[in-house]
């Protein structure tokens, strides 16, 4: 069992479609819908599988940015985070951002149900690798 939930803010200065396309060029087949709570910034939140993370694993590889995805992968227990930025991905593209972005981030959560799942998800996502190349590849 894999979850996955991505949420980002929408700002009143942001097209709502733009928004829903950035997360759907990288986690295409989620289920988003938005979601406003009264005194916050409304948010669109996208809940999916393992199947919706393909294009996710994908990106990491053409982009050849696997060292980089997996030190930005933060785990504890059965839940792996990290964020992504939200201007690139409206472009199809991954980027980590390295602070607080002015108009927010993609943030991701993947939920297993055992610790070795959610290191089997790490290791599937961005798995170790040497002189650039990785020392293995996996099924999910």
């Amino acid at each position: 069992m894999i979850e996955v939930e991505v949420s980002v803010q929408v700002n009143p200065t942001e097209d709502e479609g733009r928004v829903r396309a950035a997360i759907e060029n990288i986690f295409p087949g989620l289920e988003c819908q938005f979601e406003g709570r009264d005194g916050m910034t409304p948010r669109l939140v996208g809940r999916g599988d393992k199947d919706c993370l393909n294009m996710l694993h994908e990106l990491f590889r053409s982009h050849r940015i696997l060292d980089t995805a997996r030190t930005n992968l933060r785990i504890k227990g059965q839940i792996v985070t990290f964020r992504l930025n939200k201007q690139v991905a409206t472009a199809g593209k991954v980027s980590f951002p390295a602070d607080d972005e002015t108009l927010g981030s993609i943030w991701v959560e993947i939920r297993t149900e055992d610790d070795s799942a959610t290191e089997r998800v790490v290791d599937w996502l961005a798995p170790p690798t040497e002189h650039g190349h990785p020392l293995f590849e996996i099924e999910l």
